[in-house]
């Protein structure tokens, strides 16, 4: 077990610790989005800007949909690394999600079509985390620093947490955006857990603190922000 650093919830743990990205092997980029990753964003645009959506979590989906007009430098290659036990409860979990909208659907089979390029990496402890949570959890980026879609300007990550596993609580210095695509429970500032069903979209504006855990199944959620919308 790696060892566990001391961490405040003044950290914003779902973002990756800069100094791993410097330490990480040069890639090499491309300059054209590929198809399935495309096919991901496009999807998940339909979802964040439904009718349904709650107001802020529409707003600012909206103004990163817009964003990602233009794309950034492309992964040349698949990250090369093997699945987990993680990533196949992710699959598992994903592929049951067949009573959601023909939207979700979409977004769910265009995600699981990127899970091989995908580059897996581990968040740090912190308040009430789970005893196991280091084994029990798992983070990939598919746009941002480093990401499938290499840009400085936007986030839109994923992340798995295996049954019965709490992430620690935080402090999220962004206005974000998440998406559970498996059932979860979420809690932002003081306010009341939200129980929140599959494919139900949540916003958390930036400097709240967030607190999330799972049951029985894993959750699977897509979460998103602006670079620079601090505070």
């Amino acid at each position: 077990m790696a060892q566990r650093v001391a961490i405040t919830r003044n950290a914003d743990l779902l973002v990756r610790d800069p100094t791993e990205l410097d330490s990480a092997p040069k890639r090499a980029w491309g300059a054209s989005r590929p198809r399935e990753l495309q096919e991901v964003l496009t999807s998940l645009g339909d979802v964040l800007l439904a009718d349904s959506v709650p107001l802020m979590a529409k707003f600012n989906a909206a103004k990163i949909i817009g964003m990602l007009d233009k794309s950034g430098p492309i992964l040349a290659e698949p990250s090369g690394m093997p699945g987990n036990r993680l990533t196949e409860l992710a699959k598992t979990a994903l592929s049951t999600v067949c009573n959601q909208s023909p939207a979700h659907r979409s977004l769910v089979i265009a995600l699981l079509a990127v899970f091989g390029r995908l580059d897996w990496y581990k968040g740090k402890y912190g308040p009430f985390g789970s005893v196991n949570f280091e084994e029990n959890h798992q983070h990939a980026l598919l746009v941002g620093p480093g990401a499938l879609e290499h840009r400085t300007d936007l986030r839109i990550g994923l992340t798995v947490l295996a049954p019965y596993t709490r992430f620690p609580d935080h402090h999220q210095n962004h206005s974000r955006v998440f998406l559970p695509l498996t059932f979860g429970e979420f809690r932002f500032g003081d306010d009341d857990w939200i129980y929140s069903s599959n494919g139900e979209v949540l916003f958390n504006p930036a400097g709240r603190q967030c607190a999330i855990r799972c049951t029985a199944k894993p959750l699977v959620t897509l979460w998103c922000h602006i670079e620079g919308h601090a505070g």
